[in-house]
């Protein structure tokens, strides 16, 4: 048979019968299959791992209608009209005989040479496949598709592709014979190296490799770098035919030769590995390195994105739940860079368009230089997702097994690592990602997500399980350790060559390989010892001696806590108290000597040693981190509770810049998390961690968005790892963390340029583009002279704040200006602010009032006929001006001479009066009118004033009204019985009782106004679901109508589901409308101030009084109903315990007593319905008084009121007009022009506007 031609030579996949599981090809072959003794032609998929040789699917059957006969044991095709029959072979089996070299074999580079083989049958003629270790792990190519063995002996011809030497060792497997017969009795011993993965072993979940080039695979060879490892298929770290001995023997050119099929490599990529090959100081061992580094370029390649090629797959399992969605963040400067982000992302595979339920939203960080990074914000997910209880390897026995005398190491971080693994099909709509123009999904594991570091660890465990002997992985770090360079350069080739096989990428900048001496997991290791490093305890051993009474107290009481935990610390630190239990008369006594020294040098000792001081965490115990922040500094202590007692891991103490000491009290404490976290990453990351702070709003910082910038950044920081809680502390109980923050001695960066979140890979680099721009700014600072400068301010750079001021460059008599800014550094007040470029918007000239006036028409006429001699006409025509005469006053008797002013020229004095800051400023009709009138006048001036003023888009939006909010009362006509319409609501949070409880949910029947309130320990779907089932539908029966406001607690799937079973209607409010909900919230606002009376000094027992609080309002008159809610439920007034005791009872009969209560509820109810319509009526009087009730249409343009926090500065109506779509009075929808989101909105939350 003919070697086969390829048509199609890319990789693709294609989805299996089972409609889920891709399968990936390498390209399409025309294939012929000889069937009798006629040669068919089918169109056939290469695969790389298949279950069997060949599989033939529907189009061979459909194209030759061929038929299977199971009785007969025949199949039938048709061809070329003929009907062509064949027998099946019922013992047909297919051996697979391996073959096995002769002798040892040293092959030259880019030459062939002739083997002998070996099999253990004595003669036989059969198709030969060689073995893929062969082909993968060294460019020997073996040439034949058949060979013929005679007297168990044969040959063939290996040839070697690389520059480099190649030696097989005697009895290598070089490949299998398929025989479909053999001799009776032969005997074929087991050969297990090429190990069949197949189509059921091989999962095929992830898309097909990028890169692998099918004119390769179709000439016999694959695209090999140096080594010829083609990084396409798993290979075994141990393969036979791979010599060691080459690495001691062999020395490297300094040119280095890569082979034809070798693509030119990278720049970047090359510097990145000469820059690593360099810090080695021995030049042969040096270009030995960068050789080997250079045959797996590929693998330090993060120009572009990558996916790696694991079949371990991210899964995110979750409680049962209502999918969280939320509304993507406004970010209306970023809009355009996130739509290119996403754009790019989508090119690369890695998110893909989504119609998912789950909606988190994106968010977009701008770095120092300009560019973003991609950061979703995952906690609601992360509040649903199952904990992984993976275990993560035991930091000591790593630890310990790294001290095995070993001489060379190296460490290798995986770039972006959490982006390069695929996310399990059926989880990924949960990563789904709302932005401003759509909905996606993530193909990759993003950062942020729960579980994140133990699904890379079974990946990274998974990927270098060939290479465990000589290689341990520690989430995104890997060590690689051996006892000779030559060993360690064999073992890298390993490592590289399993992480290039999954398509696993490094980060080059941030991988030491080959040294002497490494820092791992907390620990410095060499050859000959494991030192802890002093990261964990620095912030100990920076303490100075105190040299005064106030430090010296300091001291003691930031230690005072762990007094239980320290032996015989009383002991130890007495001659401190000595010194520092002083009377304020008696502080002038304070002396710091050599016996307060050395208890002070003891006590630092007993902090950082046992048993107060652990060096590995202990597994299955969760770690708490305890972190405090003062005005200069920040610290933290990450401690364990073992057996009772409380053991330190981890000191840290940080400076803070002097940006940051400009933060907020609460950025500040979240500044002191973040940082303790990215300090103690190794220690936390997998591990149940729980938070302790004494800054109370920082307790739901993981559940909740903080409407502060810094914060929420934080988090997103560090939502990748399992924060069990966040807990508040007493001041006084956190004494060492605070102790730690004011005793620091060091500054970091900047927090929002911290390499976190998806990057684009199309833009400069950052140090290009940062210098670049700065380049720009110098050349820019040259032209200053002739450019409009008003002023100048002076910035200072966070970093180069004490450079001497050589290095500032001088502009304009002694304007200086920075090479770098920072926009939080303080200003020079002294000099003049500059002033904006567009600040004045005067734009009317007077010297054009002559040629205006002539122009216009009304104008014109008024003059003609002031030529007249009969005219009373109020006007003076002076010096070829019309003038008004006008009345300064009522009771003047002198009239004004003021300028008629033309049609054409009044839009432009009432900008620069309205709109310029220093004649108009946006001020009110009044100030401008008075302001203008005795200079000007144009007829019906007070009314183009006015709609000049409603068209002004900024008045609208930053304009308090004076009125009552637009729009009449409209009062829900009563029901015609009880419990037929129920008003829901939460009220919360308040503090939590000991009972667990947060919320109340409200329940109110409109008629009776009887209320239901249940105290519950939070708000969300489930809970709101069970309570109204358990507590309302199940004691008073099911409703007809339900009445809510927009909450996600109540508008979601899963109460939408309750609804349609049971069978009610579920109405809401309109967003931002309470008063259509009134009566529930008018309870709200009187139960509240009830309980808060009743409950104790803690103001934590509130729950025990709610039901009484609750029963004392149903047993009360209503002022509407004029009736209790008792009464009107039950037709009976309640026993209170003021009553007096009955002294007997009376039993009825059974009918009286029926008909007695149907007659007392009619009556009853009929009262009271008169009564809530008479309420009604008078409330609506009094509400409509003095209340506009504008009515809009269909297409008219309004400006919607803005909800939230706001500064004081900030709108009150949105920026940007909304059209109306629908009207249903006083309820309009609205969509914006711009994003095209339409919004219900009530009529007092509408301004209308006038464009012009």
């Amino acid at each position: 048979m003919k070697r086969p031609q390829f048509i199609h030579k890319n990789p693709y996949s294609f989805v299996l019968a089972d409609g889920v599981a891709p399968f990936q090809v390498l390209g399409t072959i025309e294939l012929s299959i000889q069937f009798v003794n006629m040669t068919t032609t089918i169109q056939a998929h290469i695969a790389r791992n298949l279950c069997a040789d060949m599989i033939l699917g529907m189009d061979y059957i459909n194209k030759y209608n061929l038929n299977i006969d199971v009785k007969q044991q025949t199949i039938a095709i048709e061809y070329n009209n003929r009907i062509l029959t064949m027998n099946i072979d019922q013992d047909f089996e297919l051996h697979k005989i391996p073959v096995t070299s002769s002798k040892a074999i040293y092959i030259p580079p880019h030459s062939n040479r002739s083997s002998k083989v070996s099999i253990p049958i004595s003669s036989v003629y059969s198709s030969f496949v060689p073995c893929s270790h062969l082909k993968y792990n060294t460019p020997s190519i073996i040439t034949q598709t058949c060979l013929n063995f005679q007297n168990y002996c044969s040959s063939v011809i290996l040839s070697n592709t690389s520059a480099y030497p190649r030696f097989i060792r005697k009895g290598v497997c070089v490949g299998f014979l398929f025989c479909g017969s053999l001799l009776k009795g032969s005997q074929i011993p087991a050969y297990s190296l090429n190990k069949s993965f197949g189509v059921t072993g091989y999962s095929g979940k992830t898309p097909a490799s990028h890169g692998s080039d099918i004119d390769e695979i179709a000439s016999g060879q694959e695209s090999f770098g140096v080594n010829g490892s083609s990084g396409k298929t798993p290979v075994a770290c141990d393969s036979d035919t791979y010599n060691i001995d080459y690495y001691k023997t062999h020395k490297f050119p300094n040119k280095h030769v890569f082979c034809n099929t070798v693509k030119s490599l990278n720049p970047v990529v090359e510097e990145h590995i000469r820059t690593i090959a360099q810090k080695i100081n021995n030049k042969q061992q040096q270009d030995q390195l960068y050789s080997l580094l250079v045959r797996f370029h590929r693998t330090f390649d993060v120009a572009k994105h990558n996916i790696a090629n694991t079949p371990i797959n991210h899964v995110i399992n979750t409680i049962p739940h209502s999918p969280p969605a939320c509304r993507p963040y406004p970010q209306p400067n970023t809009e355009e860079a996130m739509y290119k982000l996403v754009q790019e992302f989508l090119q690369a595979g890695l998110i893909q368009e989504s119609h998912s339920p789950y909606a988190a939203p994106a968010i977009l960080v701008k770095k120092k230089d300009g560019s973003f990074r991609f950061v979703v914000d995952y906690k609601k997910l992360n509040l649903i997702t199952i904990k992984d209880s993976s275990p993560l390897p035991n930091m000591e026995d790593t630890i310990r097994k790294l001290g095995q005398g070993y001489s060379y190491f190296s460490k290798l971080d995986l770039k972006s690592g959490f982006y390069q693994i695929p996310i399990d099909e059926g989880d990924k709509e949960k990563t789904a990602f709302v932005t401003p123009f759509g909905l996606y999904q993530f193909n990759v594991l993003p950062m942020g997500l729960k579980n994140s570091p133990p699904t890379f660890q079974k990946v990274m465990t998974s990927t270098l399980q060939c290479c465990r002997q000589f290689a341990l992985v520690y989430l995104d770090d890997i060590i690689v350790f051996s006892k000779s360079y030559p060993e360690h350069l064999y073992h890298l080739d390993c490592v590289l060559t399993a992480l290039q096989a999954k398509s696993l990428v490094l980060n080059p900048p941030k991988c030491d390989i080959a040294v002497r001496k490494i820092d791992y997991l907390g620990h410095t290791i060499s050859q000959y010892r494991i030192t802890p490093m002093k990261d964990k305890i620095t912030a100990i051993l920076q303490i100075e001696e105190p040299r005064s009474l106030a430090q010296a107290n300091k001291f003691v009481g930031g230690l005072g806590w762990y007094r239980k935990f320290l032996p015989h610390f009383a002991t130890v630190a007495a001659p401190i108290h000595a010194v520092t239990n002083l009377t304020k008369r008696k502080r002038h006594k304070f002396r710091w000597q050599f016996a307060q020294s050395r208890a002070f040098q003891e006590l630092k000792r007993m902090l950082i040693t046992e048993p107060l001081f652990l060096h590995y965490p202990v597994d299955d115990k969760p770690l708490i981190l305890t972190t405090d922040a003062s005005g200069i500094g920040v610290g933290g202590v990450l401690q364990q509770e073992v057996n009772g007692e409380m053991h330190n891991l981890y000191y840290h103490s940080q400076l803070m810049t002097q940006c940051e000491r400009n933060y907020s009290a609460i950025e500040k404490e979240a500044l002191a998390i973040y940082k303790c976290f990215d300090r103690m990453r190794s220690f936390l990351l997998g591990r149940n961690i729980i938070v302790m702070t004494d800054h109370c709003p920082l307790c739901h910082l993981m559940e909740k968005t903080v409407k502060n910038a810094r914060v929420d950044r934080i988090t997103h920081l560090i939502q990748e790892y399992n924060i069990d809680k966040v807990i508040h502390i007493k001041g006084r109980e956190n004494c060492l963390p605070d102790f730690l923050s004011r005793y620091s001695r060091e500054q970091d960066d900047d927090l929002f340029d911290i390499d976190y979140g998806l990057h684009s890979k199309e833009a400069t680099p950052p140090s290009a583009s940062h210098s670049t721009h700065i380049d720009s700014k110098l050349s820019s600072s040259s032209n200053l002279k002739n450019a409009s400068v008003l002023a100048a301010m002076t910035l200072r750079s966070r970093q180069n704040k004490q450079k001497s001021v050589s290095a500032t460059t001088f502009v304009d008599d002694g304007v200086i200006t920075d090479n770098d800014f920072d926009n939080d550094s303080p200003i020079d007040t002294g000099r003049t602010n500059k002033i904006p470029s567009n600040f004045s918007h005067n734009h009317f000239d007077v010297t054009k009032l002559k040629d205006e006036q002539d122009q216009d028409p009304k104008i014109q006429q008024i003059i003609k006929q002031l030529d007249s001699k009969s005219n009373n006409l109020p006007f003076v025509f002076k010096n070829n001006i019309l003038y008004k005469l006008i009345k300064p006053s009522n009771n003047a008797k002198r009239k004004l001479e003021v300028i008629y002013l033309p049609s054409s020229m009044v839009p432009m004095l009432l900008q620069a009066c309205h709109d310029d800051p220093m004649t108009g400023g946006h001020f009110s009709t009044d100030r401008i009118y008075y302001k203008i009138k005795n200079q000007y006048w144009w007829p019906e001036m007070i009314y183009t004033i006015k709609q000049h003023i409603r068209s002004c888009i900024l008045c609208q939006q930053y304009n308090i009204s004076r009125q009552k909010k637009p729009g009449q009362l409209r009062p829900i006509s009563p029901p015609e019985g009880p419990l037929a319409f129920i008003g829901i609501d939460y009220c919360g949070p308040f503090k939590r009782t000991p009972r667990e409880n947060q919320y109340v949910l409200v329940i109110t029947d409109h008629f009776t106004r009887h209320v239901t309130a249940i105290a519950l320990p939070n708000c969300t779907a489930e809970i709101t679901a069970q309570t109204l089932f358990n507590e309302y539908f199940c004691k008073y029966g099911i409703p007809s109508v339900i009445l809510s406001d927009q909450g996600s607690h109540f508008r979601n799937q899963l109460m939408d589901n309750i609804r349609q079973l049971i069978g009610y209607n579920h109405i809401y409010s309109t967003p931002y409308h309470p008063q259509t909900n009134g009566i529930v919230e008018r309870f709200n606002s009187t139960f509240v101030p009830q309980i808060s009376k009743l409950q104790d000094t803690q103001d934590n027992n509130w729950d025990e009084y709610l039901q009484a609080v609750v029963f004392a309002y149903n047993t009360g008159i209503h002022k509407t109903t004029k009736y209790s809610p008792y009464e009107l439920l039950y037709g009976r007034l309640p026993r209170l315990p003021i009553d007096a005791r009955p002294t007997h009872f009376t039993f009825h009969r059974p009918s009286d007593y029926f008909e007695k209560l149907r007659k007392t509820l009619r009556i009853y109810h009929q009262s009271a319905k008169h009564n809530i319509i008479q309420q009604q009526q008078m409330n609506k009087h009094w509400y409509d008084r003095n209340r506009l009730d504008p009515q809009y249409q269909m297409g008219d343009k309004v400006l919607t009121r803005i909800y939230g926090l706001r500064g004081k500065l900030d709108p009150k109506f949105s920026a940007t007009p909304k059209l109306i779509i629908h009207v249903r009075h006083p309820i309009y929808i609205v969509e914006d022009e711009m994003t095209h989101i339409q919004s219900q909105v009530h009529v007092s939350d509408l301004r209308p506007i006038l464009l012009d």
